[in-house]
C-alpha cells in the first residue's frame, strides 16, 4: 500500500511542477509615455516597443483620441501627417497583444507643434547629469495667462547633442504645450553607469519657470539633492564659493551661443582679498565641469566669490557645494 502511495503522488508533483515551469509572462510596452512632438504639416513616424510575450504583437488604440491626421497601425507604428495643433497634448492608451493573446496597456501623450513656433525665451541650466549615482528631475511652469510651447535642448562638452534618457519623455528631447499654470515634470533614467553630463537650454514662446533637481542616490547613505533654478543667459555673473570645513565646490560652465566659441575669464577672489585668474574658452553649445580645487589649486582651503566675464551673453553658470556628509547645496549666481 505504501509502495503504490508514493508511485501516484510523485508523478503528480512533478506535474504540477512543470505546469509553472511553462507559466507564460505577455508583453510589457517600453515607449515612454510622452512620445516625441510632431509639427503641423511635417510628415510623423515612430514606432512603438515592447518586450517580453511572444511575438508578433498586435497594437491599438484603446481610448482617448490620436492628434488629427494620425493613425496606428497593427505593428505599432504611428504615422501620419498632423493636420491641427492642440491646446494640450493629446492623450490616448494603447494596447498590445501577443500571439499568445496576453496583453498589456500605457498611456501616452503627443504634443503637436504649429509649424512656425517663435521660440522669443530661453533659458539655461549649466549643468544636468544622468548615472553614476545622479538622477536630474525637471519642472517647467507656465507663467503666462496664455498657452505656451516649451523645447529642451540638451548638449554635451563638445556642443553636440547629448542624448539623456528620460523616463516620461522622447529620450533625448523633452517639448510640449502648457495650459496657463500647468507644469511638466520629467526625470532621467539614472543611477548607473554610463555617466552622461551636459547643459540644457530651454526655449519656449512665452515667461516660464524651469528648476532641475541634481538628485545623488548611494546604496546605504541618505539621498542628497540640489536645486538649480533656470537662468538668462549672461556675460557678467558673480558667484560664491566655499572650499572649507571638508566643503568642495564644483562648478559647471555652458556657452548657449550654437554658432559660435564662448570666452570666459574667471577672477577668484577670497576673504582675504587674495586674487588669481583664469581663462577657458568654449565651443558653441559647449559644456564644462570641475571641481574648484583641485583645477585651481588658489581655491583651495578657501572661500570667496567667483567673477565669470564672458566675450558675449552667452555664458550660463551652475555651482554645487559637497558636503562632507553626502549633502549638496546650489549655489546661487549673480548678475
Amino acid at each position: 500500500m505504501v509502495r503504490l502511495h508514493i508511485n501516484l503522488i510523485v508523478p503528480f508533483v512533478i506535474l504540477i511542477a512543470g505546469a509553472n515551469s511553462y507559466a507564460q509572462t505577455g508583453p510589457t510596452i517600453t515607449t515612454p509615455g510622452m512620445l516625441r512632438a510632431g509639427t503641423i504639416g511635417v510628415p510623423y513616424s515612430q514606432t512603438l516597443t515592447a518586450s517580453g510575450g511572444t511575438t508578433p504583437y498586435t497594437w491599438a488604440v484603446m481610448s482617448g483620441s490620436l492628434p488629427s491626421g494620425l493613425s496606428l497601425s497593427n505593428a505599432g507604428v504611428l504615422s501620419g501627417t498632423p493636420t491641427g495643433a492642440g491646446n494640450s497634448p493629446s492623450i490616448f492608451t494603447v494596447s498590445i497583444t501577443d500571439s499568445a493573446s496576453l496583453f498589456s496597456k500605457q498611456i501616452l501623450s503627443l504634443t503637436i507643434l504649429p509649424p512656425a513656433v517663435n521660440f522669443t525665451n530661453a533659458l539655461g541650466i549649466a549643468q544636468v547629469v544622468d548615472g553614476g549615482n545622479f538622477i536630474t528631475q525637471f519642472v517647467i511652469v507656465n507663467l503666462e495667462q496664455t498657452q505656451v510651447f516649451f523645447q529642451f535642448k540638451f548638449s554635451g562638452d563638445t556642443g553636440s547633442a547629448l542624448n539623456i534618457p528620460v523616463q516620461n519623455g522622447y529620450s533625448g528631447a523633452l517639448a510640449g504645450a502648457l495650459a496657463p499654470g500647468d507644469s511638466f515634470y520629467a526625470q532621467s533614467i539614472g543611477p548607473g553607469d554610463p555617466l552622461l553630463q551636459g547643459a540644457a537650454t530651454i526655449l519656449s514662446t512665452g515667461r516660464v519657470g524651469v528648476v532641475a533637481i541634481l538628485k545623488r542616490v548611494i546604496t546605504g547613505q541618505p539621498d542628497s539633492e540640489a536645486t538649480v533654478v533656470g537662468m538668462p543667459a549672461g556675460n557678467n555673473i558673480f558667484m560664491p564659493y566655499d572650499n572649507t570645513q571638508g566643503f568642495v565646490t564644483s562648478i559647471a560652465v555652458s556657452n548657449n551661443n550654437p554658432t559660435q566659441s564662448l570666452s570666459i575669464s574667471m577672477t577668484f577672489t577670497s576673504d582675504s582679498g587674495t586674487q588669481s585668474q583664469a581663462t577657458v574658452s568654449l565651443p558653441a553649445l559647449g559644456h564644462l565641469a570641475f571641481v574648484l580645487p583641485t583645477t585651481y589649486s588658489s581655491t583651495a582651503g578657501a572661500r570667496g566669490s567667483i567673477h565669470f566675464s564672458a566675450s558675449s551673453p552667452d555664458l550660463f553658470v551652475v555651482g554645487l557645494s559637497f558636503g562632507p556628509n553626502n549633502s549638496i547645496t546650489s549655489l546661487p549666481s549673480f548678475q
